[in-house]
């Protein structure tokens, strides 16, 4: 196949696939980041209030739950724009 000089970003679909996969990359760091600000910060109101280990496995679920809510945001939101681009 004669390559044309614009390589795999030339063609949309593609290029709309390699979009989507960056998207969804970011969501597997966000899962870490948000679970462990919840366990950090979880561990240092332990700390000061004397309450371990009750507030950080509060604030490591609350940090869970967040990352996933955000999973399903961004799922949803590449769907909606599948949608609509079929619909052109």
């Amino acid at each position: 196949m004669p390559r044309d000089g614009g390589g795999i970003m030339r063609d949309p679909e593609n290029r709309e696939l390699l979009r989507q996969m960056g998207i969804l990359s970011t969501v597997g760091v966000l899962m870490v980041v948000a679970t462990g600000i919840g366990y950090l910060f979880g561990s240092w109101l332990d700390r000061q209030l004397g309450t371990s280990p009750w507030l950080m496995v509060v604030c490591t679920t609350m940090g869970v739950a967040a990352g996933f809510i955000e999973l399903f945001r961004t799922v949803l939101r590449i769907i909606r724009e599948q949608e609509r681009g079929g619909r052109r």
